[in-house]
């Protein structure tokens, strides 16, 4: 798996690299309210335009989670490729390629959780001056979990989950 994240963080860096300066600032958040307790999600992040349509960049943070007992704290690093596809001047579609690395600190659970993914999450764009607001709903591709005490988890899944709706600013600069 550490063979596969170097490759990635490699043609990651060659995009960035080769892009045209123009960079962008923000990031992602989503907060959660229910019967079942609270989530909050925060990942600022940092990346550049390869083409027009096409952004490259990395997003690192944090997600708490209460909802189901015990509670989550998680730490993560997600480098992602950006398409945007464009349907009027003022909205389009979009989708992120990425690879996730994330470490969780489960109360009352002695072994730090090391989990994987590698996906496409699809979303929506609206643009306003040097401003874009994101929405992005759903997750598609490969996960592995490994819990620390010799079981792990891993294959293809879809889902729509409370995790997995965000909700973005960014800053073109």
């Amino acid at each position: 798996m550490k063979k596969y994240i170097l490759i990635f963080t490699a043609l990651l860096g060659s995009f960035v690299a080769g892009a045209q300066s123009r960079y962008y600032v923000g990031g992602d958040f989503s907060v959660g309210f229910g019967s079942g307790g609270t989530s909050i999600i925060v990942y600022p992040e940092i990346g550049t335009r390869i083409s027009p349509h096409l952004y490259a960049g990395v997003a690192a943070g944090f997600d708490w989670n209460n909802v189901a007992s015990p509670s989550d704290f998680t730490m993560g690093l997600t480098p992602h490729l950006r398409g945007y596809f464009p349907i009027i001047d003022r909205f389009g579609l979009m989708g992120d390629l990425f690879f996730s690395s994330r470490f969780t600190r489960r109360r009352d659970y002695d072994p730090l959780i090391k989990s994987f993914q590698l996906g496409l999450r699809p979303g929506l764009y609206f643009p306003i001056g040097n401003i874009t607001l994101t929405a992005r709903v759903g997750f598609f591709g490969w996960t592995r979990t490994d819990y620390g005490n010799g079981n792990t988890n891993s294959g293809w899944e879809a889902r729509i989950e409370a995790r997995d709706i965000l909700f973005g600013v960014l800053v073109n600069i």
